[in-house]
């Protein structure tokens, strides 16, 4: 996706409301809005200790040059296309919004994640995009929280638009429980455990093995090994996989929803409760709480850096009794599999080296 040429087609220059541009080192780049700026940054979700800093200092110091030449922020003016306005006002009920602009995470999905509000308060959220591929995922994502909502789920969004601009730009929109006081946990607490519960209690069924969502992944992964980087022990791979198939062969399985990106920053809580978000890469029938396995191993990663070996320790340790090794390894497959069809070859950077923890892990968990 190219950014830019989308954010051309609904961001007017030059006039409007004065904003910061800004990117890190991993090539994320944010537009935000310098009034109200304490509420925008509620969409810079940073892992690192000096993103965390930033956030913490850059709504109040921002009208200081050397701060903004520290983090190189440039000054830009700008607004959004009257067609777009409407929409907003029409979908939150309000005369007049705000917004704060995410241009994403650079990978073959990349899309744009507005924050739209009004003074202090959190309206909601949308997505941005004009790929067909990443758009099929917004409405996968409106289904699936449809699915959720009508399982009783409360501590997740409501879709409130998916669909079409005039040219051509897809949307999806939601509702969103955050405000100021909402708080990003970064370990795992009894209320994550409480929700992944609550989440399998409300959409567990019994289905033949080879109707599942994980046999899909799993069947597709065989299909395009020819993807995987090639440093990456195929045999292990294709032997694993076999293992799992002729286990659950001709089984009926009791699988539940899987969220796929189970992570603090996409996640808060607010008032005692935990909420979940960007459900894009959700799935209804996967082996149950696979999500923790993914909490685990991406805190452990990208904000306590851990190596395989400091992982592979805390697997063996007392603290880390609670990992069944055999459903660790359902969700490494899970992950390898999904970011490998995901990225079609395509895998590089930061995709790279998680590959290497991922595959370094599941070589130890099937010695």
């Amino acid at each position: 996706m190219q950014v830019n040429s989308i954010l051309e087609r609904f961001l007017i220059k030059g006039a409007g409301k004065h904003l910061y541009r800004f990117s890190n080192a991993d090539n994320k780049t944010w537009l935000m809005p310098a009034h109200n700026m304490q509420v925008a940054m509620n969409l810079y979700q940073p892992s690192g200790r000096n993103g965390k800093i930033m956030k913490a200092l850059f709504p109040w110091l921002h009208h200081l040059l050397i701060i903004r030449k520290i983090i190189h922020a440039e000054s830009v003016y700008c607004d959004i296309t009257d067609e777009l306005k409407r929409l907003f006002c029409q979908l939150f009920h309000e005369t007049e919004i705000e917004f704060s602009i995410f241009c994403g995470t650079p990978c073959i999905h990349q899309k744009i994640t507005m924050q739209i509000s009004k003074g202090k308060h959190i309206l909601g959220y949308c997505k941005v995009t004009d790929n067909k591929e990443i758009a099929l995922l917004f409405r996968n994502e409106a289904n699936i929280l449809k699915e959720l909502g009508r399982k009783g789920l409360k501590e997740v969004p409501i879709c409130i638009f998916c669909g079409e601009m005039t040219d051509g730009i897809k949307l999806f929109v939601q509702s969103t429980a955050k405000t100021q006081k909402s708080q990003v946990i970064h370990e795992w607490t009894a209320l994550h455990e409480n929700f992944l519960d609550n989440l399998y209690q409300s959409t567990h069924q019994f289905i033949p093995f080879e109707q599942s969502d994980y046999y899909r992944i799993l069947t597709n992964l065989q299909l395009h090994t020819e993807w995987l980087p090639q440093e990456v022990n195929g045999t292990l791979l294709t032997s694993t996989i076999n293992q799992i198939l002729l286990h659950y062969q001709g089984q009926e399985v009791d699988f539940s929803a899987y969220h796929a990106d189970f992570t603090p920053w996409n996640m808060f809580m607010e008032g005692r409760k935990l909420f979940v978000f960007d459900w894009e890469y959700a799935q209804l029938t996967y082996p149950p709480k696979l999500d923790r396995y993914h909490f685990f191993t991406q805190t452990a990663y990208f904000e306590k850096h851990w190596t395989i070996s400091q992982i592979i320790e805390y697997i063996n340790s007392e603290q880390g009794k609670w990992i069944d090794q055999k459903m660790y390894s359902l969700y490494l497959l899970e992950v390898i599999a999904r970011f490998t069809v995901r990225e079609k070859g395509n895998i590089n950077g930061k995709m790279a080296e998680s590959f290497q923890i991922w595959i370094a892990l599941l070589e130890y968990l099937q010695k």
